[in-house]
């Protein structure tokens, strides 16, 4: 029994640091009271590895409160020796905050050098001329946000113009950003920009990755994305509209030379729309013929077509180097049948997008989605390991899972997820 428990305790002491990713403060802080051994670990993935998911401000407050009690070698993060935080989001602080909480940070912690915030809204205050303090603040992802009255002004000379041509250069003051989302309203004051060349010019040597949220992607801009020369851009995702054909997609990318890429791994083309009726395309197949030749990409994420027959798919059995394909739920049926035949595919994720989400809401008939699954389960030839669910409804989530496992012996190495 006694060895039961040691080896018990050593293999959950290798699995901690896996347990504990991406969780929060306050989910570390029960892992680490397990025992002494976990508190060490703990302890030591905050210090020196993990992002700390707690607010600035409640952090400095706790470590006032440990001095005050005398306490340091109880407290989770050993405050003397951190030379870096890092931080999941940085708040729409101003400037006036920022400074304080530098100040309050460099009390409290004597051997700080730097804080990394792994994403911060830029939206506001574009025309900050020092957003990192002195190189103190480095921000990992920027999301920026524009509407009819805060636009993306870089200086006076732009404020005073009132155009709608943005240099962007305050994205220079960004330094080693490794991410941009780029949103407009999507109530009253919309603003799809048509010229973005400066976000590539301004940061294109350290970004790695480009996401249109809410925002519809201008035409020249996939094509600069996609023919730049820098060897960081590795994921992009596209929104496009109405009014963007399957023909006019598949010429968008034909002449944008996606096939001669080498450096995109991820590509992603996602619906954006100001009006509320969606218009999916349904012909993604010649698109996807454009594709052939690529030797980079690896994910796919076809959310812009509605795909009711499978046979449409079939150009990607020639881009071996595919191996994760994302889709829609309208068109989860056919991505099913298409793994059967393409046997390159290994993860299928199927997303429902939170900018046209009333389908999934108000889906009519529930079990023709758990019956596209309950069928291809029972009859799997594909090479898939996982299928992952994203933004279930409640009593959608339950009917897969009771589905699942009742065929669960033939799942053959199937990992099914179902995330929020």
């Amino acid at each position: 029994m006694e060895i039961n428990l040691k080896l018990n305790s050593l293999i959950f002491n290798e699995i901690l640091p896996y347990l504990s990713y991406n969780n929060k403060y306050k989910r570390l802080l029960e892992l680490s009271l397990i025992s002494k051994q976990s508190f060490q670990i703990i302890q030591n993935l905050l210090t020196h590895k993990h992002i700390i998911k707690i607010k600035p401000n409640n952090l400095i407050k706790s470590i006032k409160k440990s001095k005050e009690k005398n306490k340091y070698e109880l407290f989770l993060i050993k405050y003397i020796e951190l030379e870096s935080i890092h931080f999941k989001h940085c708040n729409e602080y101003s400037k006036k905050i920022l400074k304080k909480i530098k100040n309050e940070l460099l009390e409290q912690c004597e051997q700080l050098k730097k804080v990394i915030f792994n994403s911060a809204s830029v939206d506001v205050d574009t025309m900050d001329e020092n957003p990192t303090c002195d190189n103190f603040y480095e921000f990992r992802g920027l999301d920026l946000y524009w509407n009819k009255v805060d636009r993306p002004w870089s200086n006076e000379t732009e404020l005073k113009k009132d155009s709608l041509i943005f240099s962007f250069e305050f994205l220079s003051r960004y330094p080693n950003a490794k991410k941009i989302s780029i949103s407009t309203s999507n109530s009253y004051f919309p603003m799809h920009l048509e010229y973005l060349d400066g976000i590539l010019l301004n940061c294109c040597s350290t970004v790695e990755s480009i996401k249109f949220d809410y925002h519809n992607t201008p035409h020249n801009f996939v094509g600069k994305v996609i023919n730049s020369k820098s060897p960081a851009i590795k994921s992009f995702t596209v929104r496009l509209g109405n009014d963007d054909t399957s023909k006019l997609v598949a010429n968008l990318f034909r002449k944008s030379e996606i096939s001669k890429n080498n450096i995109l791994k991820v590509l992603k083309l996602k619906y954006c729309s100001e009006i509320s009726i969606q218009h999916l395309n349904q012909e993604p197949t010649e698109f996807l013929k454009i594709l052939i030749g690529n030797q980079t990409l690896e994910t796919l994420g076809l959310e812009l077509f509605k795909v009711n027959n499978s046979e449409k798919l079939s150009p990607l059995i020639q881009v071996p180097n595919i191996t994760t394909l994302i889709c829609n739920f309208e068109s989860f049926e056919a991505f099913l049948l298409h793994c059967n035949e393409n046997h390159n595919i290994t993860t299928l994720k199927v997303c429902k997008d939170i900018y046209r989400d009333r389908y999934v809401d108000n889906f009519n008939n529930n079990n023709i989605l758990v019956n596209a699954l309950s069928n291809f389960l029972k009859n799997n030839k594909s090479s898939l390991h996982s299928i992952i669910l994203y933004r279930l409804p409640d009593n959608l989530k339950e009917l897969i899972n009771k589905e699942g496992n009742k065929i669960n012996n033939n799942i053959k190495n199937i990992t099914l997820k179902i995330l929020d």
